[in-house]
């Protein structure tokens, strides 16, 4: 197993596919709570903590992938601060819909979210059928979705905005899908591995709260 210091042997060989699942839904736990802590310290930050979330969140995430990856404990502790760097935004972003009294927006878009992370990691990770077809599709529908926010940036119709809202929570679906799907059937990964599948899945679920939230707070606003 692992502890929030990363000192675990286990971390530096290969992960067996049984084990996988379960080290990568113990990271995901630890991520959330690193979430909540980045989302209270954000607001207290005022409107710098975007940019160090931003920055800190690229820096982290690139460490990771690129330097860190196999290097124990080093690679458990930027995923932490990835996570809490990404939990800095999400918290000044909460913070603008509470402000609103938007509260039940925040609690209808978490729960749905739950709810939709549940029904497609399920899937995902039960189903017989081969999904690495969807890497592919899914990818171009991620460049299509970003192409499109890029759009929408200069565009500022609200309509198109809640038109991309809908399509990134039905892409990061997917996502759930194909990323819980890769854990379920991972084989032999090593550490990093395992470190990086939580990394995707956390993103997955990240995004899709997110655009959760923009739709219904597009319903739930009295603008």
């Amino acid at each position: 197993m692992f502890d929030l210091t990363g000192r675990a042997d286990s971390w530096a060989v290969t992960t067996p596919r049984e084990a996988v699942m379960g080290k990568v839904l113990g990271l995901l736990g630890v991520a959330a709570l690193c979430t909540g802590a980045g989302a209270l310290i954000g607001p207290r930050l005022g409107p710098g903590a975007f940019i160090i979330s931003l920055v800190g969140s690229i820096a982290t995430l690139l460490i990771l992938m690129f330097v860190a990856r196999e290097k124990t404990p080093l690679n458990l502790w930027l995923m932490y601060a990835f996570a809490t760097f990404e939990g800095m935004a999400l918290g000044l972003i909460l913070d603008g819909y509470l402000a609103r009294g938007m509260s039940g927006v925040v609690l209808n878009a978490a729960a749905t979210t739950g709810a939709v992370t549940l029904a497609a990691g399920a899937y995902g990770a039960t189903t017989k059928r081969d999904l690495s077809g969807m890497g592919p599709l899914l990818f171009i529908g991620l460049i299509a979705v970003l192409v499109a926010s890029i759009v929408g940036l200069f565009l500022q119709m609200p309509l198109l905005q809640l038109v991309i809202a809908a399509a990134t929570a039905l892409l990061f679906t997917g996502f759930l899908v194909f990323d819980l799907n890769r854990v379920a059937n991972a084989v032999a990964v090593t550490g990093g591995g395992v470190i990086l599948l939580a990394v995707s899945v956390y993103l997955d679920i990240f995004n899709l709260f997110l655009a959760l939230l923009q739709i219904f707070g597009f319903f739930g606003s009295e603008d």
